[in-house]
């Protein structure tokens, strides 16, 4: 009896009050058939040859006859007589028109005329020349000439100072010459100078790698004079503007000559990140 656990379409219309058991007992398991194997034979198998007189096996083999050794030419089984020139004199029933070469005649015997036919060769024209001119004699004007065709590359335009100066910005060089030019000034203006290098757009890192260097310098001069006379801060400080008064001097001429070589060279600015 189907229920509605056999899928919707077994569902009744109306929801039933409960769910029961059906009274029939259900159904017993049925039992498997038993599986037979068949005993093998007790004796040994025999087999007894065919009484009558059997076929050779090369017999069975079926011909390729009729065939042809295809190594050998076809033979032209029907002649036609042909005149002195080559051409048939009575072509047969099916073959072409007088005039032509019939199919049984050989591509070698004598055909029309083919001029007026094929194109007109073109004239080909000679070898151009492959190896170049001699060179000229050592010690001749020639000799020193630049070859032909080649270009001399045109000189770099000349920087002015303007353009160094411009380039170098002046928020750069103006702590420079103060700090030259003034002693009290100079570790205050040195500082200021590299501060404002940021500001220099060609070959950035070369700028400040000059003035890491400039700082080294003058760190090491005011560690040497603590060590050979001792400390003292206005020795210290003395040393201190010395070096830095040197290190503007150098760091002028030192950042107009890196500016200068990029301009010359027509380097890009640098991206500043």
């Amino acid at each position: 009896m189907a229920s509605w656990q056999d899928g919707p379409e077994y569902a009744p219309q109306e929801r039933p009050a409960a769910f029961v058991v059906p009274p029939a007992a259900p159904l017993s398991d049925p039992t498997p058939a038993p599986v037979t194997v068949p005993e093998p034979p007790i004796g040994e198998p025999s087999f007894t040859p065919p009484s009558a007189t059997q076929p050779d096996l090369a017999a069975l083999v079926p011909s390729a006859a009729p065939g042809r050794n295809p190594t050998l030419p076809f033979e032209v089984v029907t002649a036609t007589v042909t005149n002195a020139g080559g051409w048939a004199t009575t072509p047969a029933p099916g073959q072409a028109e007088a005039g032509q070469r019939p199919p049984t005649q050989p591509f070698n015997a004598p055909g029309p005329s083919l001029n007026g036919y094929l194109p007109v060769q073109p004239t080909v024209a000679p070898n151009a020349q492959v190896n170049p001119a001699p060179f000229p004699a050592p010690g001749t004007p020639q000799w020193f000439a630049p070859p032909p065709g080649s270009r001399v590359p045109d000189a770099p335009p000349p920087v002015t100072i303007g353009q160094i100066w411009t380039a170098a910005t002046a928020g750069v060089m103006v702590p420079l010459i103060i700090g030259a030019l003034f002693n009290w000034f100079s570790i205050l203006m040195l500082a200021l100078s590299f501060a404002l290098s940021a500001r220099i757009v060609y070959r950035h890192d070369a700028v400040r790698r000059s003035y890491i260097g400039a700082l080294i310098v003058v760190g090491v001069l005011g560690m040497m004079s603590m060590l050979s006379v001792g400390y003292s801060s206005d020795l210290l400080f003395q040393s201190l503007s010395d070096g830095s008064q040197f290190a503007c001097v150098v760091l002028f001429f030192v950042i107009g000559l890196i500016v200068g070589a990029a301009l010359r060279a027509g380097e890009r600015p640098d991206r500043m990140g």
